[in-house]
């Protein structure tokens, strides 16, 4: 009996290891397989993974996102399987991102409005600065005309009174 214990013992040690080694892969490992199985074309993307794969071109830590890449990878979502449940909420981000692209391209074009218009203002102020300052050189050369012909006048009047008291002498 205690042979017959023996083995028993030894069995359920035997079984308990192989119970032991053969536990469910991790899931990163899993999905890391059968990503690889997907790129070599064996297994279709799966509705979740279109999605997943179009929010990481989206939410990229440097540069832009590629707003066209994940588009085309949902509007295919959109197209091939229009009754998964993730077809909606696909549909509602192209639109998104088709409205967001539409308001870029206003950003843009209103940019490149205002620097239109930013370098025809600061045009226009230096046309009238220097306007003003002709304006006050003209006054300026007025001014002394102006004078210049008050004491011409005021000599022409001194010429006159003493021609009238020479005219006057000579009579």
């Amino acid at each position: 009996m205690l042979m017959q214990n023996k083995w028993i013992f030894f069995v359920f040690l035997l079984v308990f290891f192989i119970a032991g080694c053969a536990h469910s892969p991790d899931s990163g490992k899993a999905d890391s397989g059968q990503d690889a199985l997907r790129k070599r074309g064996i297994f279709p993307p799966s509705d979740v993974d279109v999605v997943r794969e179009a929010l990481l071109l989206l939410d990229t830590k440097e540069g832009e996102p590629d707003y066209d890449g994940a588009k085309a990878g949902l509007a295919t979502l959109v197209s091939k399987s229009p009754q998964s449940k993730w077809a909606e909420s696909a549909q509602a981000v192209v639109l998104t991102i088709d409205h967001l692209l539409a308001l870029q391209e206003k950003v843009k074009a209103t940019s490149a409005a205002l620097r239109s218009e930013k370098t025809e203002k600061e045009k226009l102020i230096n046309d009238c600065a220097s306007a003003k300052e002709r304006d006050r050189a003209e006054i300026n050369r007025l001014q002394q005309e102006n004078e210049q012909l008050k004491k011409d006048i005021a000599l022409l009047k001194k010429l006159e009174i003493q021609l009238d008291k020479r005219g006057k002498l000579l009579k």
